[in-house]
């Protein structure tokens, strides 16, 4: 391989390096999963038609980006997403859905680890 080839390769590898970088943590940042102990909630509705969770972080650098549902047994499991970069989302959240689920006896918060709180009813 000629000299002028290896730095052509070497210049192009660097630069797809530098920009992927970047792109993949802030993906990896924008997308993770919040400690339910981190979270706080403030209001929680759920009713035939709508559920509504309200709340915010522990932190006030952490920024709301969105939440994954599972349901099982009655119970729903809510994953909320957020990231500790300061750009885009919110401090706060409000999420609000159709209640497609039927009869709901409890929400929990999950986590990464899936470590739960529950959330709904109060105890």
């Amino acid at each position: 391989m000629s000299m002028r080839l290896k730095r052509k390769y070497l210049t192009i590898v660097f630069t797809v390096s530098i920009i992927a970088f970047p792109i993949i943590i802030g993906f990896y940042m924008f997308n993770k999963v919040v400690d339910p102990e981190e979270i706080m909630v403030t209001k929680t509705d759920v009713s035939p038609e709508l559920i509504t969770i309200q709340g915010g972080f522990g932190d006030s650098i952490s920024k709301y980006h969105g939440y994954n549902i599972s349901h099982h047994d009655h119970s729903l499991f809510i994953q909320i997403k957020g990231s500790q970069l300061p750009i885009g989302g919110h401090n706060d959240f409000n999420i609000s859905f159709s209640n497609t689920y039927g009869n709901i006896d409890e929400i929990y918060l999950v986590g990464q680890d899936n470590a739960k709180r529950k959330i709904w009813p109060q105890t």
